[in-house]
């Protein structure tokens, strides 16, 4: 074995090993998250946590630096794979009002099948109010989710309106609507549904007559 070789054989063993310990991590913010979800941020500790996960403090400790570090993985692992969910729907070849009509049912039925851990992500944004520990997850989640309306203004034809107003909009029926389902309101997914495609039709029209 030549010296080329050896360096790409430790260079594979370093990849792998890098490769494990990011599994390992994906797995405990699963655990975590099922934990979170439902206790929220306040009242759940590392240790509650690790109770949970049926593993040691000192696991949690050995792949994160503390809670902050933990739940920040466990909201920027789930809301990357909301967005990606949003994203193939957008990927679809359909015409942009049945594209519109789409992504807003996955919306509301992301409000029906995944409600808690949608709770957990506002309780992490409401306690960056107070933690600035916070801050940086916070805005690059919310740069994303941006940039994912922006997507879909594109995809529907209105790139005339600005992406950052209607995910405000968006952000609020969401939210407002999660709460009301959370409160045993099950006609909260389909209310939303209904509410923003017609805020979005009357947005197309606002735009049409300013034209």
């Amino acid at each position: 074995m030549n010296k080329l070789d050896k360096v790409n054989r430790l260079a594979a063993k370093a990849d792998a090993k890098v490769a494990k310990r990011v599994r390992k991590k994906d797995e405990l913010a699963d655990s975590a998250i099922a934990a979170l979800k439902q206790l929220g941020y306040a009242r759940t500790s590392l240790r509650d946590i690790a109770e949970l996960s049926g593993v040691a403090v000192g696991t949690l400790h050995y792949y994160f630096d503390d809670k902050v570090d933990l739940i920040a993985y466990c909201v920027r692992r789930y809301k990357v794979g909301f967005v990606a969910e949003m994203q193939s729907i957008l990927a679809e070849d359909a015409p942009p009002e049945r594209l519109a009509e789409r992504f807003v049912s996955g919306l509301a039925l992301s409000i029906h099948r995944e409600a808690k851990t949608h709770r957990l992500w506002y309780d992490i944004r409401s306690q960056a109010m107070f933690d600035p520990s916070f801050h940086q997850i916070v805005e690059d989640i919310e740069a994303g989710l941006v940039e994912l309306v922006e997507e879909f203004l594109e995809r529907t034809g209105h790139t005339h309106v600005d992406a950052t107003s209607i995910y405000l909009l968006l952000d609020a029926a969401f939210r407002y609507h999660l709460q009301k389902l959370l409160t045993d309101d099950s006609t909260a997914p389909a209310d939303f549904e209904d509410l923003v495609m017609g805020m979005l039709r009357t947005v197309s029209r606002a735009a049409r007559i300013g034209r």
